[in-house]
């Protein structure tokens, strides 16, 4: 599988959210994540911003669900 290297801004803006959200290991598993996450949001047309804060809450509920995050 080819790999995405992270821009160093971005890889620094991750590496923090990889330790606080519980269950990433790393940057990059954060960013592959987050990429596939938003392509099956663009894939299924979940680009209506006025949903976008109720996403919020649903994907912060089951990544709470999942271990990897806390509230």
């Amino acid at each position: 599988m080819p790999t995405i290297q992270l821009p160093a801004d971005l890889r620094n803006r991750y590496e923090p959210l990889a330790d606080r959200l519980d269950g990433f290991d790393s940057p990059d598993e954060l960013a592959e994540y987050v990429l596939e996450a938003t392509a099956e949001e663009i894939e299924r047309g979940d680009t209506d911003s006025a949903t976008d804060s109720a996403d919020d809450e649903v994907v912060e509920d089951r990544l709470e669900q999942l271990g990897y995050l806390e509230k």
